[in-house]
Parts: C-alpha cells; structure tokens; sequence
C-alpha cells in the first residue's frame, strides 16, 4: 500500500512539477516575447524620432548655408547679376553632391537662376519675394523636397530671392538614418512610396508601392501616428509611422521607421529552445531525486506509522516497542512522535484506571502518580476535581447528616413548644378581643358627644358674629361724632373771629368819637357796649371751644375704645372659628376610631382563626420533625462508608 502511496507521490509531485516548469516556461516565454516586441518597437519609434532629426538638421543646414551666402559680397553680386559660374562654384563649395539646389529669382519671383539639378517643374516663389521665408518641406509637380528660401535686400540696394533645397528622393541621407538607428526609413509622398533604404530581392529600392489603408486612415486622414507590427516588402516589421507636413502646415506624406523582425525572431527561438532544454532537464532531474528520496525516506517510516495507528485504534497501547532507527527529519520526527504518544497514552489511561477503580471501591484518596500532558492535563485535572468534589460533598453530607439530626430533634422540641404557645395565644386573642369591642363602645359614644360639642359650637360662632357686626356699627356711629365734632369747632372758630374783628371796629369807634369831642359822646357810648358783647361773645366761644374739645377727646378715647373691642372681637371670632374646625375634626376622627375598631375586630377573629390552624400544624411538625431524625440517622450510616481526605 505504502509503495503504491509512494509512487502516487512521486507521479503527483513529477506531475506539479512539470507542470510548474511548463508554466514557468509558457510565462519566460511570453515575457520575453513580449519584452522583445517592446524593445523592437521602441527601436523602430527611435529609428523614426532619427528619420525626423536628420530631415530638421539638413533644413537647419540650408539655413546657416543661407545665412552664409547671404552675408558674402561677392555671392550677393554674383546673385544679383544671375552669374551661373560664380552661383555654381559657391554651391559645388558650400553645398557638394547631387542632391542639394539653388534657385536664385529677382524681386518679382522670376527665377534668374537654377542648378542643373533642380527638381520642380514650377514652383510659386512671389510669396518669397513678398517677404514670407520658407522653410521646411515643400510638394510640388508630384515632387518632395526639403528648401528654405527667403528675400534678400541690404543696405547697398542688392535684392533678390535664394532657395536652397534637396531633393527628397536622394537615398544617401535615408542609408545615414539607418546606420545610426539600425532600422529602415521610407519617405512618403503622400501614399506612395517615394524614398526608402528598402531593398527587393533583386537589389533595387523599393519605391512606388502604396501605403496601407488602415495606415493611410490614421496617419494621412486624421494626422495622427500608427505603431505596430506588420509585413513589409514580404517580411516582418515593427513600424512606427509619422505624419510628414510642408512649410504651411498641410499634409504631404509620412515618415516611417521600422524594425526587421527576423533578429527578434532569431532571439526568441535561441531562447525558446535554450529555456525548454532547461525546464525539460531540471524536471527529469528533480522527478528521480525526489522519487529516490521518497522510496528511502517515505515508504518506510509511514508503514511503522501505520502499525502505531492500528494498535492506538484497537487499544493496544501496551505493546512491545520497535528498535528501528528513523532519519532526522519530518516523517521520522513525526513516526517518533506517534510512537511516544503510544506509550504517553498507555501511561494516563493506567494511571486514570488506577484512579477510578479506586474511586468505585469507595476510595478517595488516590492521586496522579504520571504526567498527564496537553490534553490528557484537562483529563487529570477533571478526575482530581471529581474525587475533590466527591469528597467534599461526602464530608459535607456528613456532617450536614449531623447537623439535620440535631435540627430535626431541635425542631420536634420546638414545634412542641409551639403548639403550647399557640394554644395559650389564642386565649390571649380572646381577652384582648373582648378588650376592643369595649374600647369600640367608648369611642362611639366619644364620636357622639363630639358631634352635639360641633353643634354648640357652630351656634356659638354664629352670636360671636352678630357681635362683632354690632361692634363695627358702633365704631361706625362713633367715627361720625368725631366727625361732626369737627365742624361744630370750625364754626367756634368763626364765632370768635367776629368777636375779634366787632371789638376792633368798637375801639375804632372809641377812637372816633374821642377825636368828634362831645358829638360823639353818644357814640362812644354804642361802641363801649359793642365791645362788651365782643368780649361776651369771645369768652362765651372760649367755653364752648373748650367744651367742644373735651367732648371731641371723650370721643377719640371712646372710638379707640371700640376699635380695640373690634379687633378682640375679631380674634374671638377667628378662634371661635377655629374650636369649631377642631371639634369637627375630633369627631370625624372619632368615627374613623370607630370603624379602625370594628375592622381590627374582624383582623383579631381572623388572627385567632389562623392561631388555631396554627396550633394544629404544630402538632403534625413535631410528628415530622420525629420521623426526619430517623431519616438523618440512617444518612449518617450510609455516608461513613466512604473513605475521604479529611
């Protein structure tokens, strides 16, 4: 079984691994791939970025070359005078080869002069002489160059108009960008293939072949640029495309740059190959080796395992143990461990038989004598609490035993008692009950006499109150005296103010009939009597005065005197008022004494009622408190056969 075990390891695990390897080769594969294809498209974006560079660099030479003759006397002159040699032996100096050109023109853009090697047919150069400066790339007569061409006019009167260019066509500049980038380049005019360092089979360029529709779209349609893959002069290129523009911004071809793919290829298969040697190898070599390990190392410490887990299964736990000596690793370790688990287990569960059997017999005092570890330690500790637990329910039951012997003997004792007291409880009940209906008899005679004092009372109040309105008419009676006392002393004091003036007018008088002589005897004589009546009238207003205020004062006391019987009057009444609320309230009081009474009454009937039923379950609890000691005696014998830790 074991072999079969191990041979199913070994397929299993050769299987993963060669599985693993297949991926890790799928994986290096791809991303190698993938990684190349990135590089040979950058390689071909670079080679595109060169291709641009170098078509800006030869503009940027026509325009020092420019800037050059421009500042030349003799070049200004000879340009001016449309002198052919002079124009060519400076052209052959500064610009050699057959693909650059020299248009010289007047300031009406006639052309005056043209190198050989001109290429348009016609081209617009008013523009040039109306002062616009071209540079960049031109299209014309299904031509494409690169020019730069401006209005020439110094300070000694010379105008003209130069053009520098070359030709597009010319493949010598093109075989420069691919050996700088290590890629192809064609230039496009318009959709036609117009320069290119391409070669067929035969050695010629390969011009005049038509762009790509889907490349045209992206690139010449909608001025964008297109990066890819793609068969080219019937092999395989990574390209990158570029929209190519003249001078005013419009769309005249492409620029493309492209990488061949075979070199890509090349290196793909070399490594293709190179990694699936190396998978394929390391696989084989890694499948014998652990074949090989796990016959050694596997098969026979798992059978021994297997004889350990049978005898464990079938409790054979003291068995006789194996010498064989297993390696230093996992499985051995493992093996090992099993087999001491064997003989750890053997070791609890005799020590925890030896326990229990103890424990059947009676017997509590045993204890652990192994090493319970892990798991079997919570087996140990649940044995220890159950003989612990055991014990000292044990021990309590004993001595509980004694204690329910002593209370059940205490217990028939005092129920005893208690059915003596009881019976005397109820005589007691009865006196007190004939007490209170004695008592309930006073009290409804001390609720009657209450209520006949309430009506005294009450009649009493009403005459306090007919008092003291009779009170308040006298003081009302006496505040009108004073009153009019009052004005009675107003008018003495009128009365004495006509006294005083008639006995100033008599000693006027006097006075008059003195100065009249003996003609006013007579008249003397009036005035002495009015002066008299004067003074009988101010002495009789004196007494009156005097009189009145005495009699005004008897009033005043008179009227303190009755304000002060109003005011005990008052306090009379409110303590009248008073005693009666009190009365009225003694005798409510007094009724519900009364009926508090009659219901304790009925509570003493009910109290005596429970005594007796009381006195009769006394009588039962004594019986049983007999029949418990009997009980509890026997407890006691039963538990003293235990053996326990005291």
């Amino acid at each position: 079984m074991f072999k079969k075990l191990g041979m199913q390891i070994v397929l299993i695990t050769t299987i993963c691994i060669a599985a693993v390897v297949a991926i890790m080769l799928v994986v290096t594969i791809l991303t190698f791939r993938s990684y190349n294809d990135s590089i040979m498209l950058d390689r071909a974006v670079v080679g595109m970025q060169v291709l641009e560079d170098k078509v800006n660099s030869e503009i940027n030479d026509l325009q020092d070359a420019y800037s050059m003759f421009k500042e030349d006397g003799d070049f200004r002159d000879a340009a001016e005078a449309a002198n052919a040699d002079v124009l060519k032996a400076y052209m052959q100096k500064q610009l050699p080869g057959e693909d650059f050109y020299m248009v010289v023109g007047d300031k009406t853009g006639a052309i005056t002069y043209k190198s050989d090697n001109y290429p348009l047919k016609s081209f617009d150069y008013a523009q040039v002489s109306n002062g616009k400066t071209i540079k960049g790339i031109a299209r014309c007569d299904e031509e494409l160059v690169a020019m730069y061409a401006s209005y020439v006019k110094d300070q000694d009167g010379q105008e003209f108009m130069l053009c520098l260019g070359f030709t597009m066509k010319a493949t010598d500049w093109l075989d420069e960008v691919m050996k700088t980038s290590n890629c192809d380049a064609t230039v496009w005019n318009w959709n036609i293939r117009y320069a290119t360092t391409l070669k067929r089979d035969n050695g010629e360029r390969a011009t005049g072949t038509d762009l790509n529709e889907d490349v045209a779209e992206a690139v010449l349609q909608k001025n964008g640029k297109y990066e890819g893959q793609h068969d080219v002069v019937d092999r395989h290129y990574y390209v990158s495309y570029q929209t190519m523009t003249d001078y005013d911004g419009k769309i005249v071809g492409a620029y493309w740059a492209g990488a061949d793919a075979r070199e890509a290829d090349s290196e793909f298969g070399m490594v293709t190959a190179i990694a699936v040697i190396i998978g394929v190898v390391g696989a084989i070599g890694i499948a014998l080796f652990i074949f090989i390990f796990c016959m050694k190392r596997v098969t026979q410490p798992l059978s021994h395992a297997e004889d350990y887990a049978k005898e464990m299964l079938e409790g054979q736990l003291a068995t006789t143990n194996v010498t064989y000596k297993f390696a230093d690793d996992e499985i051995g370790t493992f093996v090992e461990t099993l087999r001491s688990a064997k003989h750890g287990m053997n070791d609890v569960v005799g020590d925890s038989s030896r326990i229990l059997a103890a424990m059947a017999s009676g017997d509590f005092t045993e204890t652990p004598s192994v090493r319970y570890p892990g798991v079997f330690e919570e087996i140990e500790h649940n044995i220890l609490k159950i003989e612990d637990d055991l014990g000292q329910t044990l021990s309590r039951m004993n001595i509980s035993s004694d204690e329910v012997l002593t209370g059940s003997n205490q217990m028939a004792e005092g129920s005893q008692s208690l059915a003596d007291g009881t019976t005397r409880q109820a005589s007691a009940i009865q006196e007190i009950s004939a007490t209170i209906a004695e008592v309930s008899t006073q009290i409804a005679n001390t609720a009657q006499n209450a209520a006949q004092a309430g009506n005294l009372s009450k009649q009493t109040q009403d005459r306090v109150n007919e008092q003291d309105r009779e009170i308040q008419n006298m003081v009302q009676a006496m505040n009108e005296i004073s009153s009019t006392s009052q004005e009675i002393e107003k008018i003495i004091k009128t009365i004495e103010d006509i006294a005083f003036q008639t006995n100033i007018l008599a000693l006027n008088a006097a006075v008059e009939a003195a100065r009249a002589g003996d003609a006013g005897k007579g008249f003397a004589v009036v005035a002495d009597e009015v002066r008299n009546l004067a003074s009988k009238s101010a002495e009789a207003a004196s007494s009156t005065t005097s009189l009145i205020t005495a009699s005004i004062e008897a009033v005043g006391k008179g009227s303190k005197i009755a304000l002060s019987t109003a005011e005990s009057m008052k306090e009379v009444k409110e303590m009248s008022s008073q005693t009666a609320e009190l009365i009225t309230e003694i005798a409510s009081a007094s009724q519900e004494q009364n009926e508090s009474i009659k219901q304790i009454t009925s509570g003493v009937e009910q109290i005596s009622q429970v005594i007796q039923t009381n006195s009769a379950t006394a009588e039962e609890t004594a019986a049983s408190c007999e029949e418990l000691s009997g009980q509890s005696k026997m407890l006691k014998d039963q538990v003293a056969r235990f053996k326990i830790n005291q």
